[in-house]
């Protein structure tokens, strides 16, 4: 290999490590916050586990991204998989709401540990759907490259989901961002999903504001939603 081609690998591979890093700030709330459901002691696992199952998968999808292009209605099935997902991750916080002093949904044994495993690795799933053809025209076809770029940037994100669901203990406010961050990501991938847009016709500005809104509704009303039970009884 000549000079000139061992630094075009070596800009290519940093430029995929680039686009994970900054297209995955959304994949970092949702382990923060699903950790954040689990004692101290078991987040680092849940973690290492979930972030690992998320390698492969995010490996797969990228190496499948030629076809995933034509697949209609995938990317807005993604974005309603996470409205569902921002549902189950308000859970704890809308229990504790609901019965003062009681211990988190999910908090313990080996339900949580494996639903929060399954959080992380569902969320990073459909999440990466909008993030792989980037990644893939960046590796043009080299899946050393792909690979590589992955596994520098997937310790990165588990270390960032670490820290949030640390940010979370000190500021249990944080849940409800986090929520609101990833109904904006849920919203836009409906919208943004090709067979909708032939469809519906929305421009990218009214995308952007109904975005917004739903970031700040689908929390509030799913938090609402588990409350009533509570008030009724």
């Amino acid at each position: 290999m000549t000079d000139a081609g061992f630094w075009d690998q070596v800009l290519r591979f940093l430029n995929i490590t680039v686009i994970d890093i900054a297209l995955s700030g959304d994949n970092a709330i949702v382990i923060g916050m699903a950790a954040a459901t689990l004692p101290r002691e078991r987040r680092k696992l849940t973690i290492v586990i979930g972030g690992a199952l998320a390698i492969v998968l995010r490996i797969a999808l990228t190496s499948a991204a030629t076809f995933l292009m034509l697949v209609p209605y995938l990317s807005a099935a993604g974005g309603l998989v996470l409205v569902w997902v921002v549902y189950r991750l308000l859970k704890p916080e809308a229990a504790s709401a609901e019965q003062p002093g009681s211990k988190k949904v999910g908090s313990t044994g080996d339900h949580g540990f494996r639903q929060a495993i399954f959080f992380i690795v569902a969320a990073d799933f459909m999440m990466s759907l909008d993030n792989v053809i980037a990644v893939a025209g960046s590796a043009h076809g080299s899946v050393f490259l792909l690979i590589a770029g992955l596994l520098i940037s997937m310790p990165l994100l588990m270390i960032a989901g670490g820290l949030i669901s640390s940010l979370i203990d000190k500021a249990r406010w944080l849940v409800y961002v986090g929520a609101a961050a990833i109904s904006f990501t849920a919203t836009r991938m409906v919208f943004e999903d090709k067979a909708v847009e032939a469809r519906i016709h929305v421009g990218r500005t009214e995308v952007l504001l109904v975005s917004v809104g739903a970031a700040l509704v689908i929390p509030a009303a799913f938090v609402l939603i588990r409350r009533r039970p509570a008030e009724k009884s």
